[in-house]
C-alpha cells in the first residue's frame, strides 16, 4: 500500500475547484457591469464616489419629476432640501439670487393679477422650481455626481419620455395630426420638443467626454434618436432652434476636423432621416412663405396667422400693463378679456396661450419680471462662456459647449412657445453653473489640464484664484 505523506511541512495541496467556462458574451457582459457598478457606485480615483442624503433627494426627484412613474416630488425636494444643511459647501450663486427675485416679483402681482388664485398657485410652482434648482446647482458641484446626475437623468428621460414618444408614433399611431407626443408635460408636441433640449445637449456631453464605451454609445443612440424626436413633433420653432444650434456646435467644435465631421453628420442624416415622414417635410417646406408675410401660404391650418394676431394682444397687455404685469400664470384669462377690446379674427379669441416666451413673461410679469427673467439666464451663459473659453480643449469645455447650445436652442424655440415655466430650463441652468464652479476648480488646482492652450496653467490657475 503506498504512504502519503502528509506531514504539517509538506501539506496536501487542494484539488483545483473546476468551473463551467463562461462564454464570451456572458463574461464580457459581467465585467462591464462590474466596470459600470465601480464607476458610478465607487468612484474612479481622480473622481471618487461622494453619496449624501441631499444627492439622494436629487436622484430620486429626477425620476419622478422626468418619468411620473413615482408621486415622489414633493418627498424628495423636502429630503434634498434637509439633506443640504449636512452638505461641506453650500453657495449662492447670483443667478440664485435673480432667480429668487423674480419669483418675488411674480409673487407681488398677485395683488394687481386678472384671477389672484391662479397666479397665487402658480407662484408655488415656480417656488419650487426655485428650491430644487438650488440644491441641485450646490449637490452636484463635484465631477463623480456630475457625472452621475448626467447618465442618471439621460437614462430617465430614454427609458420613459423618448421610449413612450416612438412607442406612441410608430407602434400605437396615437399622435395629434401626425404630431408626435407622450402623456403628462410632454402632451403638447410644441414643449416634448423644447425639452428635449436638455437632454440631447447633455447626450451630447456625455459623448464628448465620456470613457466608458458602453455609457459613451448610448449616449451616442441619443445624439442621434433625440433630434429624430424633435422633428417628428413638427415643431417648427423647434426646427429652427436645431439647424441654428446645429450649425454653431459644427463651426465651434470641429475645428481641424471638419472632413470627419461631415462625414459623422451624412451618416447620421441618412440613418434619421428615413424615419421623418412626409408630412413634417411637407410643414417645414411651407415656412418659406413667412419671408413674404403670407401667413395663410406658409400655414394653410391658420395656426400662423392666430398666432400673429395673439401676439398683437399680448402686445397691448405688456402696453396697458408694463410694471406688474396681469399676474403670473393667467395670461390666458386675460387674453380672453382683451381680445374682443383688440379686435382680432374668431381664430384668436378665447383662452389662449402667447406661444412666446418673451411675451408671456413680460405680459404675466411685466418688463422688470421680463428683465429678471433673461439676466437670470445672461448671468449662467456669460459665466459658461468665460470659463470655457479659459479651459479651451478640455473635456469640460466640450460638456459646457453642449449645455450652451443646448440652452441656446430653448431659448430660440422659446421666440414661438411659452416654455418659461418648463422645470427643465431652469435645471439647466443649474447644471451649467454647476459645470462652470467645476471647471474653475480644477483648473485651479491643475486637475483639468487643457489639451490644447498656448496659456500656462499657473497663469490661469491665478487668473481664477483673483475671481
Amino acid at each position: 500500500m503506498a504512504v502519503v505523506d502528509a506531514t504539517p511541512t509538506q501539506p496536501r495541496s487542494p484539488a483545483p475547484v473546476v468551473r463551467a467556462p463562461r462564454g464570451r458574451l456572458r463574461s464580457a457582459v459581467a465585467a462591464t457591469s462590474e466596470s459600470l457598478v465601480a464607476s458610478f457606485l465607487r468612484g474612479t480615483a481622480q473622481h471618487p464616489a461622494t453619496w449624501s442624503v441631499s444627492f439622494v433627494g436629487v436622484l430620486v426627484y429626477i425620476f419622478s419629476a422626468v418619468t411620473y412613474r413615482l408621486p415622489l416630488v414633493i418627498p424628495a425636494m423636502i429630503l434634498a432640501l434637509l439633506g443640504l444643511f449636512m452638505e461641506r459647501r453650500v453657495t449662492v450663486p447670483f443667478f440664485v439670487i435673480l432667480f429668487a427675485a423674480y419669483v418675488a416679483w411674480a409673487a407681488a402681482s398677485y395683488t394687481t393679477s386678472v384671477d389672484p388664485a391662479g397666479t397665487l398657485a402658480q407662484t408655488i410652482v415656480l417656488a419650487k422650481i426655485f428650491v430644487i434648482c438650488f440644491v441641485i446647482a450646490n449637490v452636484t458641484r463635484d465631477g463623480w455626481r456630475m457625472r452621475l446626475f448626467m447618465v442618471f437623468f439621460l437614462a430617465c428621460f430614454a427609458l420613459y419620455p423618448a421610449r413612450g414618444t416612438f412607442v406612441n408614433y410608430f407602434i400605437v399611431r396615437y399622435t395629434v395630426f401626425g404630431r408626435a407626443l407622450w402623456n403628462y408635460i410632454y402632451s403638447n408636441p410644441n414643449d416634448l420638443a423644447a425639452l428635449t433640449f436638455f437632454p440631447l445637449s447633455l447626450s451630447a456631453a456625455v459623448v464628448l467626454t465620456e470613457t466608458n464605451k458602453w455609457i459613451k454609445r448610448a449616449a451616442l443612440a441619443g445624439v442621434a434618436g433625440l433630434p429624430l424626436m424633435i422633428l417628428l413633433t413638427q415643431s417648427r420653432g423647434a426646427l429652427i432652434a436645431l439647424v441654428a444650434s446645429g450649425i454653431l456646435f459644427f463651426v465651434a467644435h470641429t475645428k481641424g476636423r471638419r472632413v470627419r465631421s461631415l462625414l459623422v453628420a451624412a451618416a447620421a442624416a441618412i440613418v434619421i432621416l428615413p424615419f421623418v415622414p412626409q408630412s413634417a417635410w411637407q410643414r417645414f417646406s411651407l415656412m418659406k412663405n413667412l419671408a413674404s408675410g403670407n401667413t395663410i401660404e406658409a400655414d394653410p391650418e391658420g395656426s400662423a396667422d392666430a398666432r400673429y394676431n395673439i401676439w398683437r394682444v399680448a402686445g397691448t397687455i405688456i402696453k396697458e400693463n408694463p410694471v406688474a404685469g396681469i399676474g403670473l400664470g393667467v395670461y390666458q384669462r386675460g387674453h380672453a378679456m382683451y381680445a374682443p377690446r383688440v379686435g382680432v379674427p374668431d381664430a384668436a379669441l378665447g383662452f389662449r396661450d402667447t406661444h412666446s416666451t418673451y411675451l408671456n413673461v413680460a405680459a404675466e410679469t411685466g418688463i422688470p419680471g421680463l428683465l429678471l427673467f433673461l439676466s437670470m439666464i445672461g448671468v449662467v451663459a456669460a459665466t459658461s462662456e468665460r470659463t470655457r473659453r479659459l479651459a479651451r480643449g478640455s473635456p469640460r469645455a466640450h460638456q459646457l459647449l453642449a449645455l450652451e447650445l443646448g440652452l441656446l436652442a430653448f431659448m430660440l424655440a422659446g421666440v414661438f412657445g411659452s416654455f418659461a415655466k418648463l422645470s427643465f430650463l431652469y435645471m439647466q441652468l443649474a447644471i451649467m453653473w454647476a459645470v462652470a464652479d467645476i471647471t474653475k476648480r480644477e483648473l485651479a488646482a491643475g486637475v483639468a489640464q487643457p489639451m490644447r492652450s498656448a496659456v500656462p496653467q499657473g497663469r490661469r490657475a491665478q487668473r481664477l484664484a483673483t475671481r
